[in-house]
């Protein structure tokens, strides 16, 4: 069934002109003859008009702003917010779209993180430079989990795996796994933030290749049950909105009298692909598809492919709301995939990955 699923979706797939769509789809769910040469889709990926804004509007400034000091000097704590959320908002792009080939502007902001490893493991930003020198060895030491989480995440993807200080860097993430597999900030204000932190530490394990399983492998398989365990806790109508994050409740979150917490704004409407992003993630870090959480969303995705092969939105015109509520909307669009080809691309990707012997590496390897 799975086999079949994956083979109407590639037809679907084969008919769209979206170059990272064809990429990612060649890349990922095999039949590369069907899209075009790895090459060719590379290419065409990279001149497209979103990739082109990325980098003209997000990731050269920064690099300019980087090689001029204004990251560094008595500007960086005003400047250096913006321009690091910048930097990050181009790699994340740069990355959904496939486009990871080195360039002079990727390779100054990876430069840029790795000169800011700490001898202790973490990383931090570039205006955080007292505030990580200062917490060393302490709990505040803690405040630095989602950046160096996201930093890994980046120096494995764009090719810089192989350096020593990603390897202390995951060191120290597993140094500070709580038990029951998860991460938590030392002074947490909400269990919500337990989800957002393991979150960046997932998206950083999905990176590592099989060769890094023998010295990080059981802090994965945690990382996977504490995962699995908290995400995708109804599956009530996925077809349409998902007003709510959709997670367990944090179990060692304190408990707070009074209304609801509010979520992220970003998190505030969530569609079929965000559901769709935390299956993927945990069936990539190793969890198993029969865990009661994912079953359901798993069989659900079996049972609502179109005729086409497609999975779409079941309002449509969430993307347009969604566009108009983000000051960086189109951005957000695009990134996140808001369109039936790249739901279809990911509920394809996830009935690929629960395939016997289906998933392929191709990460840079961490030695």
């Amino acid at each position: 069934m799975n086999s079949s699923a994956v083979t109407a979706a590639l037809e679907f797939l084969a008919k769209t002109d979206v170059p990272p769509v064809r990429l990612h789809a060649a890349r990922t769910l095999g039949s590369p003859r069907r899209f075009g040469t790895i090459k060719l889709l590379r290419e065409e990926a990279a001149r497209d008009m979103f990739a082109r804004d990325v980098r003209e509007l997000f990731l050269l400034p920064y690099a300019e702003a980087w090689k001029t000091d204004r990251l560094r000097g008595p500007a960086a704590a005003i400047l250096g917010p913006v321009l690091s959320g910048n930097g990050s908002v181009a790699l994340d792009a740069l990355i959904a779209r496939g486009c990871l080939e080195p360039s002079p502007a990727v390779d100054i902001l990876l430069d840029g993180m790795l000169e800011r490893a700490h001898p202790r493991g973490y990383f931090y930003e570039p205006h955080e430079r007292t505030a990580a020198e200062t917490a060393a060895g302490r709990p505040s030491e803690l405040d630095f989990l989602a950046v160096t989480a996201v930093y890994l995440r980046y120096l494995v993807v764009f090719g810089r795996g192989r350096d020593s200080r990603v390897r202390d860097g995951f060191d120290w993430l597993v140094n500070h796994q709580e038990s029951d597999g998860a991460w938590r900030h030392h002074a947490p204000r909400h269990g919500l933030e337990s989800y957002l932190l393991t979150r960046r530490v997932a998206e950083a394990f999905a990176t590592l290749p099989a060769t890094a399983l023998k010295r990080w492998g059981g802090a994965r398989r945690r990382l996977a049950g504490a995962w699995s365990a908290r995400i995708l806790a109804n599956c009530d109508d996925p077809d349409a909105v998902l007003p709510h994050l959709n997670v367990a409740p944090d179990p060692r979150a304190r408990r707070r009298s009074g209304a609801q917490l509010e979520l992220p704004a970003s998190l505030t409407d969530r569609v079929l692909y965000f559901a769709l992003e935390d299956l993927a993630l945990a069936l990539e870090i190793g969890a198993s598809p029969k865990q009661d959480h994912l079953a359901v969303w798993i069989e659900w995705l079996r049972d609502s492919q179109l005729t086409d092969g497609s999975w779409r939105l079941g309002n449509p015109s969430l993307r347009e709301r969604l566009l108009l509520s983000d000051p960086n909307g189109r951005l957000r669009a695009e990134a996140l995939y808001l369109t039936d080809e790249w739901i279809t691309l990911r509920a394809a990707q996830v009935m690929r990955a629960v395939q016997p012997r289906s998933r392929v590496r191709a990460a840079v390897p961490v030695e």
